[in-house]
């Protein structure tokens, strides 16, 4: 089975699992060497159907640009595949049970690379610390290294945040050149 039917295999298992919500998959080149695991969709995401866009988009692509990395080689997702209730974060019991189903896509991707987004996107990869704690230090989960950062939302909200993002997209930088 090819990457993009397996892809699809496990779309169809979320869909049969939430089938009463809208549901965004992620997005993006089915053989990237670096995924990006975001945390929920919002309602701009829900309408583009991308995992992020907006001003979270144009951020991340600024800074994917930034050092280096073509944004139509990378792959991105989220934890949670629909927009959660106004204001409300999903419980780890959610969380969990959204979990399978990325452990599934980055299987299927098996990128050399993953890169969370925030505090939901670390737990929903299985690393339960603050994102504070995590960001920028590089962890190694089964076949693919993890480097945790800060989601874009933060990072337009509070400068320290923004430079901390910068700081830990210039880490990336360095990963891949190692990696060469």
């Amino acid at each position: 089975m090819s990457d993009k039917a397996k892809l699809k295999h496990v779309h169809t298992l979320i869909k049969q699992k939430f089938n009463d919500k809208k549901l965004v998959f992620g997005h993006g080149f089915v053989d990237a060497k670096i995924v990006f695991v975001s945390e929920t969709i919002g309602p701009e995401e829900e309408k583009d159907g991308k995992p992020i866009s907006g001003l979270h988009g144009k951020l991340l692509n600024k800074l994917l640009k930034s050092v280096g990395i073509d944004k139509r080689k990378v792959y991105i997702t989220n934890v949670v595949k629909y927009s959660p209730e106004i204001d409300i974060q999903p419980s780890p019991k959610e969380i969990k049970s959204h979990s399978a189903f990325l452990r599934e896509e980055l299987r299927t991707i098996n990128p050399d690379l993953v890169i969370t987004l925030g505090n939901l996107a670390l737990n929903g990869v299985g690393l339960r610390q603050p994102i504070e704690n995590a960001h920028g230090r590089v962890f190694y989960l089964g076949s693919y290294e993890l480097l945790p950062t800060f989601h874009p939302k933060s990072a337009l909200k509070d400068p320290q945040t923004k430079t901390l993002l910068e700081s830990d997209f210039e880490k990336i930088k360095g990963l891949l050149a190692s990696k060469a």
